[in-house]
């Protein structure tokens, strides 16, 4: 995808948003960080749940230290032993378990964090796009205003206006210009944001063109989909392993059994050689002070997992139903704004243009008028903007398994 892109900004290609999402989600180390974890993770629940290593025991039993001689006297032998511990029954399978329970947490937080990086995106995409309309927008009222310091100019020169109303105008489109580039170091900054999400050396030329992007659901739909958002997953996955570690520390009541083997070799002749048998059990007698302790501490992380769940789901609720009524409220704007603001203002610079050229209204008439078109412009470029902005963050909210992956 890189290479790609690499070829179609040298043949002088815009970049998509579609490419730009591909891109960020392939070339972000935070998510190679988060897949390298999974991959940790994935290992370690196959080791947890392994028996621990066996031991295997050399040795040299009742050796005389006058002579240190192995057949001098009876009991004198070299000895092997091999032993196995075995953890507390069932110890194995639950921390296997539990660990598989991170392994999801952790997979669903790398969608979430994918997800977040897509929103990131957007947000600075959708800025770009609406300063790069607005400098085409404030461009065209420079030449509006263009206009009217030509109609100063002629009343003037015709003795019928004055020069402060020619300075005035010329004032207007001068701010104007000031704008302008403003606007433009705006743009600088954002396609600045799109760089470093894409971890590009160059700010990117992008298409100028208002993205695509996924209709918004009703906000009952949204509510139910909530559940399957991967941030919530993921800390639906940390509780239940911080619960899964509640067994496991109940686990440690029981002793942990050592199974031992031994054969000796005896050098006496005469002497017949040994085996050795044995179990060796670890004594929890003490619970108060260690299995109650752990235990106590494994319901403590329960808790907080849960509490933390709980306070995740109602701060994305709030956060959904926020979005949700702005959205409803910003779509209200842009049509009023499109459909019926902006044209009224439209008409009216134009006609108060006219009738100061015909000397039938005053300079500031016209300047009010034409502040109205362009406050009108910028105000429906804002509504359409932040429109945007509301699905894509909808769109994060109800981000459902295997999106943005």
């Amino acid at each position: 995808m890189l290479i790609l892109f690499v070829t179609a900004t040298a043949c002088g290609a815009p970049l998509t948003l579609p490419e730009a999402e591909n891109i960020a989600l392939r070339q972000n180390p935070g998510l190679g960080a988060l897949a390298q974890k999974i991959a940790e993770l994935q290992h370690k629940a196959v080791a947890v749940a392994q028996l621990p290593d066996p031991h295997l025991e050399l040795g040299a039993a009742n050796l005389p230290l006058n002579s240190f001689s192995m057949n001098q006297q009876q009991m004198s032998m070299l000895t092997v032993g091999l032993s196995q511990t075995f953890p507390s029954f069932g110890k194995l399978g639950l921390e296997g378990q539990q660990t598989r329970e991170q392994v999801l947490a952790a997979k669903d937080t790398l969608q979430g964090q994918s997800a977040e990086l897509v929103l990131l995106l957007r947000r600075a995409w959708l800025q770009t796009l609406y300063v790069e309309n607005a400098i085409v927008t404030v461009q065209h009222q420079e030449q509006l205003q263009s206009e009217s310091v030509q109609a100063a100019l002629t009343l003037y020169r015709s003795a019928q206006g004055s020069e402060a109303d020619v300075l005035r105008a010329q004032l207007a489109r001068d701010n104007l210009a000031n704008k302008i580039s403003k606007l433009q170091a705006e743009r600088e900054r954002f396609l600045a944001q799109i760089a470093q999400i894409l971890n590009l050396p160059k700010l990117p030329s992008i298409q100028n063109q208002w993205p695509i992007l996924p209709a918004p659901k009703t906000l009952n739909t949204a509510e139910a989909d909530l559940l399957g958002q991967p941030l919530l997953r993921s800390a639906q996955a940390e509780t239940r392993a911080a619960q899964m570690g509640i067994q496991v520390a109940k686990s440690s009541y029981w002793p942990n059994v050592t199974v031992s083997v031994g054969y000796g070799q005896d050098f006496h002749p005469g002497s017949p050689n040994w085996l050795s048998v044995g179990v060796n059990l670890s004594l929890p007698i003490f619970p108060e002070d260690r299995q109650d302790q752990d235990v106590d501490a494994a319901r403590t992380k329960a808790l907080q997992a849960q509490y933390h769940y709980d306070d995740q789901h109602l701060a994305l609720i709030a956060q959904l139903r926020s979005t949700f009524a702005q959205y409803t409220a910003l779509k209200n704007e842009w049509a009023r704004t499109h459909q019926r603001l902006l044209p009224i203002a439209k008409k009216a610079f134009f006609a108060t243009l006219a009738a100061y050229a015909t000397g039938r209204a005053r300079l500031d008439a016209v300047l009010h008028a034409q502040r109205d078109v362009l406050d009108s412009a910028l105000a429906g470029l804002q509504y359409q903007r932040d429109m945007a902005l509301s699905v894509a963050e909808l769109d994060f909210l109800t981000t459902e398994e295997g999106a943005h992956a």
